[in-house]
């Protein structure tokens, strides 16, 4: 690892050149220092800057029934949330729109602007053919990806009927000159799956696990995988999956070698909190999870997940190693909320960071997914409890006996793995398949909250129905003004 950043400096040194609103409207001052296929392949190994792994989401951190919490909660300890939080957790628009900036927003383009430079440098530098293959193919990959991840916060979700619905601004280069104009949903899918098609002509077959960020074929058959999940293909998920699954490199972890990590002590009361080794795990060991296709991380400031009961209500308690290790109980501590207590889900780095890049738990969800909705009942079970076998103290076996009952506990499954990161994007997808009984209402009992003020004298309701337009987060209006209006924001009537 000491190796790899040892090569950021060149990363940064590019990445200092561009402002908040450069990735869309401005073309990269620094690109005339690039005259090696070395530098660009520093541009792909800057892993270990946050910019590169990191998606700060409070969308997923907020917005969905993973999360939850009560007034009974919020009411004594209300500086201890920020409202700018809040406002994601009854959908706010007009307050999400007037907030300074949006992170993830911009993180996903500098990644796309990075993946441009790269592409738009390849013929001008020195380098052989192979070094110059490799390089293009991880461009392609993270470009593409970062579309996906923006088409799937920023718009309407895949569905035939919202095909011609707004899209993206599609960017194919560094230049400023590109239109800003969002294409169709349709044209930005189109875009991400010829992108992912440049990406498979990698010559790299499995994952290195030194370079778990270095594009593979197996790394792009993940991505395929979930692309088509989330298209409604299930047929070529479930083929993309099986290919990602043959690798040899990328393994599961086994829950029963977790280990304690120090206990955390705290006084006025006392108490003491148990957290696992990985809670104080830093990058350097995160972005080497054995499960990593491709290491990105859900991320969000306050390192508070605070998981719902309806949540917490799906583990079998302290026998699913999930629960055990992932779940702290009495964990508002941290943040000096002693009444109530209050539960709080961590992975790594004191709780800032969950996978949400491509793990083969996730393909073997996938697969099991495919597996129930194609009504292949007893296979999609053998999937999950795969998956079950490395996450349990003594693993129960599911059993489905027919379709519904398969996608219902394949879905459940998949919620226990991989909450907050992977809700709200499961959520939007339900909403527009053919299988009605995986759609989801979600309902806030909480505070009014207008003009970024919680009004602790008016309780309210709020829900979130199936099919909202909510379901795009609303782009933030500084972004909009860089553009000077060629980017149109969502609709929401």
């Amino acid at each position: 690892m000491k190796s790899t950043i040892s090569k950021f400096s060149f990363s940064l040194i590019l990445l200092a050149g561009f402002g908040c609103k450069t990735f869309l409207s401005e073309e990269p001052v620094k690109q005339t220092s690039i005259k090696t296929v070395e530098q660009l392949q520093a541009l792909v190994d800057n892993a270990g800057v946050a910019a590169h792994y990191q998606e700060t989401n409070y969308t997923a951190g907020y917005s969905t029934d993973d999360t939850e919490i009560t007034r009974e909660e919020y009411a004594p300890n209300s500086a201890r949330f920020n409202v700018t939080y809040l406002n994601f957790y009854v959908w706010k628009v007009d307050e999400i729109v007037a907030a300074a900036s949006d992170a993830l927003w911009t993180a996903e383009w500098r990644k796309i602007l990075v993946a441009n430079t790269i592409l738009d440098n390849l013929d001008n530098v020195t380098g052989s053919a192979e070094e110059k293959a490799l390089v293009k193919a991880d461009a392609h990959f993270r470009r593409a990806y970062s579309h996906w991840v923006l088409a799937n916060y920023y718009c309407q979700p895949y569905s035939e009927a919202n095909l011609n619905s707004m899209g993206l601004p599609i960017k194919r280069s560094s230049s400023a000159e590109e239109s800003l104009e969002r294409g169709t949903l349709k044209e930005v899918y189109d875009f991400i799956l010829e992108d992912l098609n440049e990406a498979m002509k990698v010559t790299r077959t499995d994952v290195n696990m030194l370079y778990p960020w270095r594009v593979t074929k197996k790394t792009v058959d993940a991505m395929l995988s979930r692309y088509y999940l989330f298209t409604g293909d299930y047929q070529k998920a479930l083929d993309h999956a099986n290919s990602a699954l043959g690798s040899t490199t990328v393994k599961l972890m086994d829950y029963k070698t977790i280990v304690a990590g120090a206990p955390i002590n705290y006084t006025n009361p006392a108490a003491t909190v148990e957290v696992p080794e990985q809670y104080s795990w830093a990058a350097s060991q995160f972005l080497f999870w054995p499960e990593f296709y491709y290491p990105v991380f859900t991320y969000i400031a306050t390192q508070w997940y605070v998981p719902s009961a309806n949540l917490r209500s799906l583990y079998e308690g302290q026998n699913d190693l999930r629960y055990k290790w992932w779940f702290v109980e009495n964990g508002g501590r941290r943040f000096s909320v002693v009444t109530p207590e209050m539960f709080r889900y961590t992975i790594f780095n004191d709780g800032r960071f969950l996978p949400s890049g491509l793990t083969r738990a996730e393909m073997l969800l996938n697969k099991a997914e495919a597996l129930a909705r194609l009504n292949k009942p007893a296979e999609a079970m053998q999937a999950v409890n795969e998956l079950r076998a490395q996450r349990f103290t003594t693993p129960t076996n599911l059993t489905a006996a027919n379709k519904d009952e398969a996608i219902t506990k394949v879905l459940q499954e998949r919620r226990r793995e991989m909450p907050f990161a992977f809700r709200w994007l499961d959520i939007r997808r339900f909403s527009v398949n053919d299988y009605p009984g995986d759609d989801v209402t979600i309902t806030r009992e909480f505070y009014k909250i207008e003009n970024n003020v919680v009004d602790l004298n008016t309780p309210m309701t709020y829900t979130l129905p199936v099919g909202s337009k909510r379901y795009a987060v609303p782009i933030n209006g500084v972004d909009i003004g860089a553009s000077n209006g060629a980017i149109q924001q969502n609709q929401y009537d």
